[in-house]
């Protein structure tokens, strides 16, 4: 599931405790100030092999949104 990829990448890459991560965590919720943003977009890109921007991380907000930006781009159903 791509949820738990993205999760991961949050656990792994910005030491996000697992706990707080629900669908619904805004960017805010985890901690993530507008660096952290731009470096979890690259992450995104880098681990999962979508292009996403910065913006649209920071425009979205929520993870279930980007998570369901990143199935459309990879056209996973």
């Amino acid at each position: 599931m791509m949820f738990e990829k993205v999760k991961s990448i949050l656990t792994a890459g910005f030491q996000v405790p697992a706990d707080q991560i629900a669908p619904d965590s805004t960017l805010d919720d985890l901690g993530l100030d507008s660096l952290a943003t731009v470096e979890f977009a690259l992450a995104l890109e880098k681990d999962l092999g979508v292009e996403i921007s910065d913006d649209e991380v920071a425009d979205l907000e929520r993870l279930d949104k980007i998570t369901a930006l990143i199935e459309r781009r990879l056209q996973i159903t």
